[in-house]
């Protein structure tokens, strides 16, 4: 036993310095490398999702393209011009007018919508799109690029660029996906006015660049990472999220908007509920109280919803305390816009609900069939809708989860949907929700009045 002891006992100052050794190496990595993990606190010091909206830039935001020189020159920038009618920035020709062939940026939030272009000249020369932010402080931390977002139509990509004054940070090709691609940079310490340049172009070779664009600027705390990106512009397959902002949070309408269903729920108590995305938000309530008013219909639709938004919803609160005999689902039509498969949407859309299910174990649920878009049901989406529906009917059990499909009766004998029923060919207008409550209102009747 003795002499087991005594040679660790001669060993032990030199592994006491080898600990030491190894602690100060740990300890100095701990502040050279960010560590991931929630901020206890956070500064987010622009938000380019925002002030891309604005007719005039927000105080330190300007808009460029390389017109006289390279990306990293930013001598040779010049300023891109905002035109009212267009509701977009970009190069004027002599006329006044946008030229089609100089990058920009369109106003608009819409789903798939291209909002950033860049393009290469006649000579083969990349003029790219650059969104600048000069700081009007030194940063407090360490600086990041967060909650990036970037969505591409292109099948050669567009290429990512960012900048502090003429100094490359990082550089990504973003590829084309069904979801936008997240990205996240590491800028470090900076001062005030240093300027910020985020340029979109040309991949190598490729003739131009285009896509959906968000991200913010945040001030961490020295050896902090940010917290981990969102898709802002499409939850995730199989995901349960809520609609976010353009700095990455959940959108404060959004959040109000859910609060307040949550409160009504509680407040009505209804036998009735319709939940959905905005096709569901526009149902005439008059209509509702007209045909089902003794059972307290209350909407619980919100416009922009995905699959996955409304699971979220539901995981969060929709439906606590809740317990109404029927609860009318219709949700998909923004998943296939943003080309979900049949068999993803059927996917997520029983995982919704099993949700609901979990919630309100003793209501039936009507899942109605994604309703017919365009100006004719021979327009391509409709054929997607329909194979979508077929796999959909499959969820219904006919003892919990039952099925209706009442597209057909908002399109026209000759295949066409009327601009009255539907006037931007995806919303229902008031003689459409009069057709579809009164295909809709015997099923509900009867599952109303069954017994449990």
């Amino acid at each position: 036993m003795t002499d087991s002891i005594i040679p660790n006992m001669k060993r032990f100052p030199e592994t006491l310095v080898a600990f030491l050794l190894a602690l100060l190496a740990c300890l100095h990595a701990e502040t050279v490398t960010p560590k991931a993990g929630k901020l206890e606190s956070e500064n987010i010091i622009a938000v380019y999702g925002d002030a891309s909206i604005a007719p005039t830039p927000p105080p330190g935001w300007s808009f460029h393209w390389n017109a006289r020189g390279n990306l990293g020159d930013s001598a040779g920038y010049a300023p891109l011009s905002y035109d009212e009618k267009a509701r977009a920035y970009g190069v004027r020709d002599a006329s006044g007018a946008l030229r089609t062939d100089a990058p920009g940026h369109t106003i608009s939030r819409g789903i798939g919508y291209l909002d950033v272009s860049a393009m290469r000249d006649k000579d083969g020369v990349a003029r790219c799109y650059v969104a600048s932010y000069k700081l009007s402080a030194d940063s407090v931390g360490e600086v990041w690029i967060n909650h990036g977002n970037l969505r591409t139509p292109l099948s050669y990509g567009t290429d990512l660029r960012v900048y502090v004054n003429d100094q490359l940070k990082a550089q990504s090709l973003i590829k084309r996906d069904r979801f936008a691609q997240v990205f996240q940079f590491y800028l470090g310490r900076l001062k005030k006015e240093d300027v910020i340049h985020v340029a979109v172009g040309p991949s190598e070779n490729s003739p131009k660049a285009a896509g959906r664009l968000f991200y913010i600027i945040e001030d961490c705390q020295a050896g902090q990472k940010p917290a981990k990106p969102v898709n802002i512009i499409s939850p995730a397959l199989h995901a349960s999220a809520p609609q976010f902002g353009a700095d990455g949070k959940i959108g404060t309408a959004y959040a109000d908007k859910h609060k307040a269903q949550c409160a009504a729920v509680v407040a009505t108590r209804p036998d009735l509920v319709f939940i959905g995305d905005s096709i569901t938000a526009r149902w005439p309530q008059e209509v509702l109280e007209a045909r089902f008013g003794k059972h307290r219909p209350i909407n619980l639709g919100i416009g922009g919803d995905w699959i996955q938004n409304v699971l979220w919803r539901v995981q969060n609160g929709t439906l606590d305390k809740a317990a109404p005999k029927v609860v009318v689902l219709l949700i998909g039509t923004n998943n296939l816009t943003g080309k979900f498969t049949p068999d993803e949407l059927t996917a997520d859309l029983g995982a919704l609900l099993k949700a609901i299910q979990s919630k309100t174990p003793r209501s039936k649920i009507l899942l109605l069939g994604i309703l017919p878009r365009g100006a004719s049901i021979k327009d391509e989406i409709n054929e997607s809708i329909r194979q979508t529906n077929a796999k959909l009917a499959t969820l219904a059990n006919n003892e919990q989860v039952f099925y209706l499909d009442i597209g057909d009766k908002l399109v026209e004998p000759d295949g066409t949907i009327s601009p009255a029923v539907m006037p931007d060919k995806l919303h229902v207008a008031g003689p459409g929700y009069t057709r579809w409550m009164e295909a809709m209102g015997p099923t509900l009747d009867k599952l109303l009045n069954e017994r449990p």
